[in-house]
């Protein structure tokens, strides 16, 4: 059947909506938007209106029952593509034919808790399997697994020596020298393991520096591809004393941890010991768990063995469907106040 034509369409250009600001496109990180109606906006705007780099600054603010949420358009949590693209709304009178079109800027949502913005890799609430929910692609392009075939050669053929020495000389973490015993034998599957364990190691040994002072702060064993990704998307470009810097602010080292947690999951089958990965991380139970919550993990307790033949309660999480709404605790009880 053939589409509706209108007999005289024509759109108008009319600039921003209320002559300064550019009408507000938003998307979510962790999900998609399933009430609109219960949400509650709030837009902020820098007062400095002399500064020419400053008066257009914007932070939008959201709420809803359960979880707050902030974007902004400056600073690392700004989409790159609001300075590469222009964007649109356009509204269209099927009377006439007229549509009235007007500048738009879009902004990034995140999860926002009591002590900073989380970023999180895209969440796909609606996936068929658990390993849809967090994909692999969003975590390691192509190019960049490929990158770690060679670093990650030592661990693909790992020996139990091998292992021992680094459990004596406290190399690795707790979580990599659990994940390296129990590498399958399957020669793709190793290969997969490896090298995603391998990532999972730098990511944790990069979120403990707070300053990268050089592009290979890791080593001359970090693939070129690695190091950009994790000056790119792990830290924060700073000016100090007239000089640029790299900085691993609070907010990165949480991105940090939710990409390890989701690394975590892919090597685990989506189903993890948190608390060993809190303390490899250095972090609080009461922290871990409000990213493992606001990553939609179903939480749970067992009792594990440990030295001397005691045991002790961890926590686990694991992703499966359908997911538990995303939550954050003691936001009811106390909101961020937004500057």
């Amino acid at each position: 059947m053939a589409a509706e034509v209108l007999p005289s369409a024509r759109w108008q250009y009319c600039g921003a909506p209320d002559g300064s600001q550019r009408a507000v496109l938003v998307q979510f990180s962790n999900g998609k938007l399933q009430s609109p109606g219960n949400m509650r906006f709030t837009l902020y705007e820098n007062k400095d209106s002399t500064n020419p780099r400053k008066r257009n600054q914007r932070i939008l603010a959201a709420e809803t029952d359960r979880l707050s949420y902030v974007g902004n358009n400056f600073g690392t949590g700004a989409l790159k593509c609001n300075t590469l693209c222009r964007h649109f709304v356009g509204i269209l009178n099927k009377t006439s034919g007229q549509m009235e079109v007007y500048d738009a800027e879009l902004f990034n949502m995140q999860p926002l808790f009591s002590d900073d913005s989380l970023y999180l890799p895209p969440c796909y609430d609606d996936a068929a399997k658990p390993e849809d929910v967090y994909k692999f692609e969003d975590l390691l392009s192509p190019a960049e697994y490929e990158a770690l075939q060679s670093p990650s050669e030592a661990f693909r053929n790992v020996t139990s020596e091998e292992i021992l020495k680094m459990i004596e000389e406290n190399s690795h973490c707790t979580f990599v020298i659990e994940a390296l015993k129990s590498l399958p034998s399957d020669v793709e599957s190793r290969d997969r393991q490896a090298r995603c364990i391998w990532f999972l190691d730098t990511l944790i040994k990069f979120r403990a520096h707070r300053v990268v002072k050089r592009k290979s702060a890791l080593g001359p064993g970090v693939p070129h591809i690695i190091n950009t990704k994790l000056l790119k998307h792990f830290t924060c470009l700073t000016y100090n004393n007239g000089r640029l810097r790299n900085l691993i602010s609070d907010s990165m080292k949480a991105k940090i941890t939710a990409y390890v947690i989701i690394l975590a999951l892919h090597i685990h089958d989506f189903q993890i010991d948190l608390t060993m990965l809190q303390r490899d991380l250095k972090l609080s139970e009461k922290r871990m768990m409000e990213i493992a919550k606001a990553m939609r993990l179903k939480i749970s307790k067992r009792r594990v063995s440990v030295a001397a033949g005691s045991e002790e309660d961890h926590k686990l999480g694991t992703l499966s469907l359908p997911l538990p709404p995303a939550q954050t605790s003691d936001r009811l009880a106390k909101r961020r106040k937004i500057t």
